[in-house]
Formats: structure tokens, C-alpha cells, sequence
């Protein structure tokens, strides 16, 4: 039987390799934009809220337009995922449903990227908002398409909840050693080190690489989710 969107069962393996890269063009997302848009994180909305109130408190409002920006586009493109979902998707496999979410999410990155190409990296106007819009949308796109794969306790964009998560079944292992740690905390831990590696990389390639190969790096992390996720999908349908 096919599993569709508001089905509650566990997803293909094949899901949580998609994750992963997702996790990655994350983190590779976020270094990307704080070092060259303006220190703003288009995918971590607690960090751009207390930029936001930070720069609001010592009155600098161009500074704080920054993280509202990317706050607005996060929510823009979870908004208009979600209403994708219920409108044109609710009706279909849960992974053809999340490819569909990840090619419109590679559409925004691929707009990022070919602007990155054009945008002086002193970057400073319309070209600065344009590109955290588009990275900050592609963000929300993704945040609900994870959501949408269903993976419990599994994130994709935010990791302060996956980090308590973590700790606390950790330590409960521990002092219950017969109980050794769930599959799902070590996935929890991999998705975590993964959006480190993308960051960490993306600064690297900075350092080291033309411009438009940093831009690139989470349209081809994206990418390959959805390639992984038609996959699935197509093992899904026995085709």
C-alpha cells in the first residue's frame, strides 16, 4: 500500500540519506549567509529573532532589516509549502509529495546561486534582501518537506530541540546500559554533524574556491535529497 501524506507510518530508508543532504545544505546555507549577507542565518529563525532584537535594542535599524527579512521569507516559504501541500499534494505518495516540495526549493536556490554570480559581495541594497528572500524561502520550502517525511524527532533546520534530544536519551543510556541508544538518536546525531560539515565546508570553499562554487554548494546538497526522494518514490511505486 502506498503511503500518502497524511499517512503516520515510517517512511523509505532512502528518506533519511535525503535528510542528510538536506541538513547539509542547511548548514552550508546558513555559514554562507552570515559571512557574506549580513550576518543572518536563513535557516535558524531563534538565531535571526535574537539578531533581530539585538539590533532593535541598540537602534540599528538596517541591521535589524536584516533578520526581518529573513524571518518574513522563512515564514513566506513554509506558508506557501504548506498550502502547496494541502491544496495539490495532500492526495499523493509522502515521497513524491516531498520531491515535488525539494524541486521547487531547488528552483529558488538555482535563482540564488545564478544572482550570486552578478551581486558585487560587498553587497548592499535590493541585491542583499533579494538573495536572503530567495535563500530564506528555499529554508521554509525545506523545513516543511522534512516535516512532511515524517522521521520523528528529526530536523532538518533547527537543531536546539535535536540537541536536547540527543543529551537526554544519551544520558538515559548510560545510566540503563542494557538499554544502549535507539536508532533514532544516532540519526538525530548524524543529521546534526552533518549541518556542522556542510557549514564548515561552505567556509572552507570560501576561503579557497571561486564564489559561485560556495553559492552552488546547497543547490547540489538539495539536489541530491530530491534525487534520493524520486527514488523512493519510484521503489515505492515498483517502477
Amino acid at each position: 500500500m502506498k503511503q500518502h501524506v497524511g499517512s503516520p507510518k515510517e517512511r523509505p530508508e532512502l528518506a533519511d540519506a535525503g535528510l542528510a543532504l538536506l541538513s547539509f545544505a542547511s548548514g552550508s546555507m546558513d555559514a554562507l549567509a552570515f559571512f557574506k549577507l549580513g550576518e543572518v542565518f536563513p535557516s535558524a529563525m531563534t538565531g535571526n529573532t535574537a539578531l533581530l532584537g539585538l539590533a532593535l535594542g541598540q537602534g540599528h535599524l538596517t541591521a535589524a532589516s536584516r533578520p526581518f527579512v529573513a524571518f518574513a521569507g522563512f515564514l513566506t516559504g513554509a506558508a506557501v509549502a504548506s498550502a502547496a501541500v494541502e491544496l495539490w499534494f495532500r492526495d499523493l505518495p509522502i515521497s513524491r509529495a516531498v520531491w515535488r516540495l525539494l524541486a521547487l526549493e531547488v528552483c529558488l536556490l538555482a535563482l540564488f546561486a545564478f544572482a550570486w554570480w552578478f551581486v558585487d559581495r560587498s553587497i548592499a541594497g535590493d541585491a542583499l534582501y533579494g538573495l536572503i528572500i530567495a535563500a530564506s524561502s528555499a529554508m521554509g520550502i525545506q523545513s516543511v518537506a522534512a516535516r512532511l517525511v515524517g522521521r520523528n524527532g528529526i530536523s532538518t533546520v533547527v537543531f536546539t530541540s535535536t540537541l536536547t534530544s540527543i543529551v537526554t536519551t544519551a544520558t538515559q543510556a548510560m545510566l540503563r546500559p542494557s538499554q544502549g541508544l535507539p536508532v533514532g538518536v544516532t540519526t538525530q546525531i548524524g543529521m546534526f554533524l552533518t549541518y556542522g560539515v556542510g557549514a564548515g565546508l561552505c567556509g572552507l570553499l570560501a576561503l579557497h574556491a571561486p564564489p559561485m562554487a560556495v553559492a552552488a554548494l546547497p543547490l547540489l546538497a538539495v539536489v541530491g535529497a530530491a534525487g534520493f526522494h524520486w527514488g523512493a518514490g519510484k521503489r515505492n511505486s515498483g517502477t
